[in-house]
This record gives structure tokens, C-alpha cells and sequence, in this order.
């Protein structure tokens, strides 16, 4: 790989926090709030969505028990497949029959909690009922003891007869007044009990005791009480924005339940809450500001009081959809977070809110400079070059690490600077002057040992990432293919292909044509070495098989005359052939006898199939011949 050349060393300059920008220095790009997106739902969303209400609304109540169980897991999609549901269902809801349906199952429900609540009260007045008697008991005793100091009192009692009719009339107006509070306060307790019955207990439960599969106003109430606990177990914001929208579709039908859904929430319902001020709906408007309000989160100082980043996030951005200008100093605080997420959106909130909030954006330049901005900047510069001096101010130390990563860069102390590069990217992950530090870090890989090569390719990787698309970007890549190529060799894995592209990229990379070389003679040697192996494998195996064959030759025990028998037959002439077969008459030989010898044998030219099957026989046959005389003898007469 050919040197690259080192990045030029900057000059340090001076960045502290009250400095001004300089002349030259560009600044930074207002960022842009993206606008609310519904997409597409996903195929694989809506029929899972659909499966799950199908078996909620059959006829199985095990199917509808499974179904049930698994609305509290959060399914990847659902919030676009269920706003396509919640369509469908908005134009097929029968709006006198659900809320009738719906009604005659709380009414269920509530008799049924009663109904406990009554055995209680039974269990509760037989106890007290036990323990009255025994009061009484005890009281009757006192009751005996105390009857003539009552005698002696009745002349007093009679004497303050007068005094206590003067006071009757006052008393029976007293007593007016305080029973119609009592009856006011009956029956708000009363409306407050119901209340409490119909919202500690689940709708959806209420109207799963109560199964009409066959109703389709049921069926349709079940999905859209159903579709709300999908909502919650998703709990991100567009969640929440789908379960708004459930209000202004079906108004007073489901806003007792949507009401104990965002009290779930709780924060997490906040920056669709904020959204929802300016909904088109006078109806949901309202409903939103109640509901912030029941939460504690009706203005931005406490709206802002969380600690979950994504939902600080929501909330920053949904002040500035609503372009609240009261919420401007609250979200100007977050303009120089540390958590670049939040630092982001508040920013976004800021340039979306735009021109309303320009003398807040000049007090907080004020407070930070000490200097007023110039009158003719507009509220976008303004917002521009405060965002520039948080910037400076919060990277002041990058910046001086940078300074000294160039220096030791320019001196070729490539260590040092890599380290100090390091620090100032895992503080600032996208640090402007990035592209400075490539050069440092590919000299650092090709100064480090052939044992270290995983070090290097690190680097390299690190310098591919800094500046993807620079000059020296394809030469990079040459080299990582490279070193994975040389890695794969020492493991015992060679690949061709990566080292093919290293020089695919750099023609001129002598290491990959090295590497691809060495490869090819590898190669090579191998196969020299298994064509050798073959050869001696088969002259081993040939002359194994010659010595397995002579040692049966040598085996195999020559046949004796008395186990003629033994020998195999010899094949028989053809009928014409065959020799005439003597009497049966023929006497047999003697034991004792002497064997006659047998003449001696002539040639004969006409070779008969039996003369020919004893010229042709081996040697090993040769005790044959004996049994044999008789029958030449004939035919030699």
C-alpha cells in the first residue's frame, strides 16, 4: 500500500467559552423538526393483529382466555396495523348498539362486585352483631346501678325544660340544613363508589364475562377495548397519538377507559398530550389539558421533569410542533445537554417554534455572552450563533485534545496522537474535524508489528469510518482486505478472494501479489506431494497383492492317490468322443496284485478332448495320471 500522507497540523486556536466565533468559522445549520408520519402498516402486523382478535371474539372461551393473556406483550408494528383496524371498525360500528352492549355489561359487572361486597357485609355485621350482645351485657349492669342517680335527676331535668325549648326552633333549622348536606354527600359518594366500581375493574374483562360472539357490536367493542391494551403495551408516542385519536372517533364510548389507559402511562403520555392541545377537536382538546392536568404535567417545568431521555426527547419536540413560546425557556435549557438525543430535539423545538420566541433567544445570548445581539439579527441568527457558543463552550476540551493530537501527529509520535484522537471521539462521536485524524491512524497501523495485525486492522477500520469517501479511502480498504487475507493464512484458512480484492482495489499492493503468490505455490506443493503419495500408495498395494498370492500358491498341499477323490472333476467328452466302457464282467484287481506298468505313449496327431485336458493339466496333477492307465490303455488299442 502506497504511504499516505499526513493531514496537514492545524494551528491551535483559541475556544474558550465566552470567545466569539470567528469570521471565517461557518455556523452551524439550523436543524429541521421532521413533520408526524403514518406509514404503511406491515402485512405481517395486521395478521397477527388479526389472529389475535379473531380468537379473542370466537366461540372457544379457551381461545379467547389465550388471547387475552397475550395483549400485555408488545408486538413490533401494532401501531399502524391497529390504526388500519380502528378504520375499518369507525365504519362499521353500530353507535346505538355498542353503547348498549357496553352498558349492560358494566351493569353485570357492577352487580357482581356488589354481590361481594354484600357477603362481606353479612360476615361483617354477624361479627358485630356477636359483639354488641356482649356490650349490652355488660351494659345493663352499669344501667341497674346508675337508675337512681337518674330518679334524682329528673327534678334538674325538669327545671331546664324552659331553657331547652327556647333553643328548639334554632336546633329544628340546624337540623334541616345539616340533612341535606347529608343527603348531598350520600349521593356524591354514592356517584363516587360507582365510579370507583366501573374504573378499578377492566372493560374489556367486563365484556369478556358477558361473550355474545354472534353480536357484532360486541365483536367490534371487544376489538377496540382490545386495540387500547395493545396501545399500552407498545407505550411509545405514536402509541399514545393512536389512542387520542380512539377519543375523537367514538367520543363519550370508550373516554372512562382511555382515562385509566394514560393513567397507566403516565409520562409516557405526556408529548402526545401536549400534541393533542391542538388537536381539530374542541372535545379532545379539552380532554387533554384535564388529563395533563390529573397527571401533573399541565406546564413545561413539570412536563419536563423526567428521566427517561427518549420521553424528554417527545416532550421537547412536541413543544415546538405546538410552537408554545411559554415553554421556550424550559426548552432552551436543554439546547447544550450533554446527551446529544436530547440536545437535538431541543434544538429542532427551537427552529420550529421560530420567529415567537426571538426575545428569549436574545436574553439567553445575553446571559451566556454578556454581550446583546446586534438588532439587525434575525431570530434565526440569533439561534445559529448561540448554538455555536454552547458548541464551543461544551467542546472546549475536545478541541484542546485535538490541538494536541496534531502536535504529536507532526511529530511523529503516533501513539501519543492516536490516544488523545480517541479521547476526542468518545466525546464527540462526530467531531468536525475528524477527516484530520485518518492520517495519523493509518500511519499507526503500518508502524505496528506483523504479531499485532488485529491492532492494525482496528485502526485502519477506525480511519475508514472517519472519512468513508476521501481520497485515500479505497487504498484503506486495499489494506484491510490485505491484513484479513494475511490472517486467514496464518489460521490455517487462506481465501483468495480478499486478497484478490485488496488488488482489485490497489493494483499496486505488493503484499496482496506477495501473499497471492505464496498462495498459488502452496497450492502447488501440495499437489506435487499427493501425486507422490498416490504412486507409492499403489506400488505398496501391488506388491502386497503379489506376495498374498504366491504365499496361497505356496500353501496350497499337493493331492495324494488316495484322495484322488478330491481332485476336481475333469470334463467329460462329447457322446461321439467317448471311449467304449469296459464290461462289468472285468475282474477286478487284486489287492496284492502288482500294478501292470503302463506302456509307454505314443504321439498322436488327432488330440482328443481327454489327451487334451492332460497336456493342458499342471504339474501339481501329475499322481492323476495313474488312475488314469486303464482308460488310456483302451484307447491305445
Amino acid at each position: 500500500m502506497a504511504p499516505l500522507a499526513l493531514t496537514p497540523v492545524h494551528a491551535a486556536v483559541d475556544r474558550d467559552a465566552g470567545a466569539s466565533a470567528p469570521a471565517s468559522s461557518p455556523l452551524p445549520e439550523l436543524p429541521r423538526l421532521a413533520p408526524i408520519t403514518r406509514p404503511e402498516p406491515d402485512i405481517t402486523a395486521v395478521r397477527e393483529l388479526d389472529r389475535v382478535l379473531d380468537q379473542l371474539t370466537s366461540q372457544d372461551a379457551r381461545s379467547r382466555e389465550s388471547a387475552r393473556a397475550s395483549l400485555d406483550e408488545p408486538i413490533p408494528g401494532i401501531v399502524d396495523a391497529v390504526r388500519a383496524r380502528v378504520q375499518d371498525i369507525r365504519g362499521s360500528l353500530d353507535r346505538d348498539a355498542a353503547p348498549r352492549v357496553l352498558a349492560e355489561a358494566r351493569r353485570e359487572a357492577r352487580k357482581a362486585l356488589k354481590a361481594e361486597k354484600g357477603d362481606d357485609a353479612r360476615d361483617g355485621k354477624k361479627k358485630g352483631a356477636d359483639a354488641k350482645n356482649t356490650k349490652d351485657a355488660k351494659a345493663d349492669k352499669g344501667a341497674k346501678k346508675g337508675a337512681g342517680d337518674t330518679k334524682k335527676g329528673a327534678a334538674d331535668a325538669k327545671k331546664g325544660a324552659g331553657d331547652d325549648k327556647k333553643d328548639t326552633a334554632g336546633t329544628k333549622k340546624d337540623a334541616g340544613d345539616a340533612k341535606k348536606d347529608a343527603r348531598a354527600d350520600q349521593g356524591a359518594k354514592k356517584g363516587a363508589d360507582d365510579d370507583k366500581d366501573e374504573t378499578e375493574e377492566d372493560w374489556l374483562d367486563f365484556m369478556l364475562a358477558v361473550p355474545r360472539p354472534r353480536d357484532s357490536a360486541w365483536r367490534d367493542v371487544v376489538k377496540l377495548l382490545a386495540m387500547e391494551r395493545m396501545l399500552v403495551a407498545a407505550g411509545t408516542t405514536p402509541a399514545v397519538r393512536e389512542l387520542i385519536a380512539l377519543h375523537a372517533y367514538f367520543g363519550e364510548l370508550l373516554r372512562i377507559d382511555l382515562q385509566r389507559q394514560i393513567a397507566k402511562l403516565r409520562d409516557k403520555a405526556v408529548p402526545a398530550l401536549i400534541e393533542a392541545r391542538q388537536h381539530d377537536a374542541k372535545i379532545v382538546q379539552r380532554w387533554a389539558n384535564k388529563q395533563l392536568d390529573l397527571l401533573g404535567r399541565a406546564i413545561p417545568g413539570e412536563a419536563i421533569a423526567t428521566n427517561d431521555t427518549q420521553i424528554l426527547a417527545d416532550v421537547l419536540r412536541a413543544y415546538g410542533r405546538v410552537r408554545d413560546v411559554d415553554a421556550m425557556r424550559a426548552v432552551l435549557s436543554f439546547c447544550n445537554s450533554d446527551r446529544a438525543r436530547v440536545r437535538d430535539a431541543a434544538r429542532e423545538a427551537i427552529s420550529a417554534i421560530g420567529e415567537p420566541g426571538i426575545w428569549q433567544l436574545r436574553d439567553a445570548y445575553l446571559n451566556l455572552t454578556g454581550e446583546k445581539p446586534p438588532r439587525e439579527w434575525s431570530w434565526d441568527r440569533v439561534a445559529r450563533e448561540l448554538f455555536a457558543t454552547y458548541d464551543r463552550a461544551r467542546l472546549a476540551e475536545v478541541y484542546k485534545l485535538m490541538d494536541e493530537g496534531v502536535a504529536a501527529a507532526g511529530a511523529s509520535k503516533l501513539a501519543e496522537a492516536t490516544d488523545a484522537f480517541d479521547k476526542v471521539l468518545a466525546r464527540a462521536p462526530l467531531f468536525e474535524r475528524r477527516k484530520e485524524m485518518v492520517g495519523a491512524y493509518v500511519e499507526r497501523a503500518k508502524a505496528l508489528a506483523a504479531d499485532k495485525r488485529e491492532d492494525a486492522l482496528a485502526m485502519l477500520r477506525k480511519a475508514l469510518r472517519l472519512d468513508p469517501t476521501g481520497e485515500h479511502a479505497r487504498k484503506i480498504e486495499a489494506e484491510i482486505a490485505y491484513l484479513e487475507g494475511a490472517l486467514l493464512i496464518e489460521r490455517g484458512t487462506p481465501d483468495k478472494f480478499v486478497l484478490e480484492r485488496a488488488l482489485e482495489l490497489d493494483p499496486a499492493h505488493a503484499g496482496a501479489k506477495a501473499a497471492l503468490a505464496s498462495l498459488g505455490d502452496k497450492v502447488a506443493e501440495r499437489k506435487d506431494q499427493t501425486n507422490r503419495h498416490l504412486a507409492a500408495g499403489a506400488v505398496g498395494l501391488v506388491a502386497m497383492l503379489a506376495m498374498l498370492f504366491i504365499a496361497r500358491r505356496r500353501s496350497d498341499p499337493a493331492p495324494s492317490p488316495g484322495r484322488a477323490s478330491a481332485a476336481p472333476p475333469r470334463p467329460s467328452a462329447p457322446p461321439a468322443l467317448q471311449p467304449p466302457q469296459r464290461p462289468s464282467t472285468a475282474a477286478p484287481s487284486l489287492p496284492n496284485a502288482a500294478p501292470e506298468p503302463a506302456p509307454p505313449q505314443r504321439p498322436s496327431t488327432a488330440a482328443s478332448p481327454e489327451a487334451h485336458v492332460d497336456t493342458e493339466a499342471p504339474q501339481s496333477a501329475a499322481p492323476d495320471a495313474s488312475a488314469a492307465l486303464p482308460t488310456e490303455r483302451v484307447e491305445t488299442k
